[in-house]
């Protein structure tokens, strides 16, 4: 918008300037005209009048006039040339200038002597005789040399002015979307009590309104999935619960069972372990969805972090190298259970973990989990991330429940980071997740 209005100004004064400055010449070049043919005309007349008395000199009636500053006068007078200066000769009027005064015609033409620029005015005389005036033309050039300055100054000026409107007026009318923007980063960061205040403006009061009704809306919502997911999760845990210890009781009695009912109640105990992780992961998901977090952001060092995680889960710590550690802002718990999904995916889908290392690049901290499997196929390395990616999808993973790459996915989102799958050197998949740091 600065750059139109900048642009539209110059052009516009651009057209106004060479319109003023071509009029504005050819009216003074015209009086300038007119101005010297009527002072030749009069000093025409005066040596008339002194010629046809008895015994006239040409040479001091010609002396007797009193020509403008810087005015040359030369007459011809019965075929001999008289001049009011000696630097100014016949030889410097313009050669169609003699032949037509004498010949009986008023004639005006330009001239350029010694590089400066002149109006010669022819004026007949009687008897093929003439009075030539060489006016000169500085004092034209200097006034439109300043007329030319004081244009390209008020175009300057204006172009200038109207760059700063455009700045002036795409500010007042991008501030709107601003605020709307900035509004919106804000609910989209959690503070879902954030509205747009109300304006005055007619024009925006509706747009306003409406935000405001769509973020209450959307707030609703959010309460009633909250609401959802709490009694969702009370309702489905309870009886899990129950069943889970129903069939743990069962199994430490499977010996006493015949050889049949030992694999039906295999076939239960797995299949309740996976329900029972899909619940835990399913609730997982939700709760990150919904920003349900039972701890806060904190600072936490990711070397410190990983190597409790892993001696939490009985990984060995020879397998975590830290390069270069540092601290990122993120809630722990959501954070051990990302990477503990990451452990969990390389040793069930991935021929198992063979190192997890932390490294610094820039102001980032990135962690690359390792494996040993025949790694994931270009075409399948976004669709790992994917809800229920299970199958050939998860590099023929059957167990698992396809939530917990993106349980990772989200818990990294939802902490400025990223995650990405690629091969790893020698052989494998390496799985890097990249968070920002809070270390200067």
């Amino acid at each position: 918008m600065i750059l139109t209005f900048a642009l539209g100004a110059g052009l516009v004064s651009l057209v106004l300037a060479v319109s003023v400055y071509t009029i504005s010449r050819g009216y003074l070049d015209v009086q300038r005209q007119r101005s010297a043919e009527r002072q030749a005309s009069a000093d025409a007349d005066f040596m008339r009048g002194r010629l046809a008395m008895p015994g006239a000199s040409a040479q001091e009636v010609l002396t007797a006039l009193d020509p403008p500053a810087n005015t040359a006068l030369l007459l011809r007078w019965e075929g001999e040339w008289f001049t009011s200066q000696a630097s100014v000769g016949p030889g410097d009027l313009p050669a169609d200038l003699v032949p037509a005064v004498t010949s009986g015609t008023q004639t005006t033409l330009p001239l350029n002597h010694d590089g400066r620029p002149f109006l010669a005015v022819g004026i007949p005389l009687p008897g093929g005789s003439g009075l030539f005036e060489i006016a000169p033309l500085e004092e034209l050039q200097t006034t439109l040399a300043i007329l030319r300055t004081v244009l390209a100054a008020c175009g300057i000026a204006a172009t200038l002015g109207a760059a700063a409107l455009g700045m002036w007026a795409s500010r007042r009318v991008l501030q709107p979307l601003r605020d709307v923007a900035g509004t919106a980063a804000q609910i989209a960061g959690g503070e879902l009590d954030t509205r747009l205040e109300r304006t005055h403006d007619r024009d925006l009061a509706t747009i306003t309104e409406s935000f405001n009704s769509m973020v209450d809306s959307l707030q609703r919502r959010i309460e009633r999935e909250r609401r959802f997911f709490g009694d969702v999760s009370h309702e489905l845990r309870t009886p899990l619960t129950t069943l889970v210890t129903g069939v743990g009781v069962l199994d430490r009695y499977s010996d006493d069972m015949p050889e049949r009912s030992q694999r039906a109640l295999r076939l239960v105990v797995n299949e309740v372990d996976h329900l029972r992780r899909l619940l835990d992961d399913l609730l997982a998901l939700a709760r990150t969805e919904a920003g349900l977090h039972h701890d806060p952001p904190e600072p936490l060092s990711m070397g410190e972090l990983l190597a409790h995680t892993m001696a939490d889960s009985n990984r060995s710590g020879e397998l975590l190298v830290v390069a270069a550690d540092c601290r990122v802002n993120g809630r722990k718990l959501a954070l051990e259970r990302a990477f503990v999904n990451l452990m969990d995916n390389a040793d069930r889908h991935g021929g198992g973990l063979v190192g997890v290392t932390v490294q610094r690049v820039g102001r980032d901290v990135v962690i690359h989990v390792d494996d040993a499997g025949r790694g994931v196929p270009v075409d399948e390395r976004e669709r790992v991330f994917e809800r229920f990616a299970t199958g050939h999808t998860a590099r023929g993973g059957t167990s698992g429940t396809g939530l917990g790459l993106a349980l990772v996915a989200e818990t990294v989102a939802a902490h400025e980071g990223r995650v990405r799958c690629t091969d790893r050197p020698g052989g494998g998949a390496r799985f890097t997740v990249t968070l920002p740091c809070i270390d200067d």
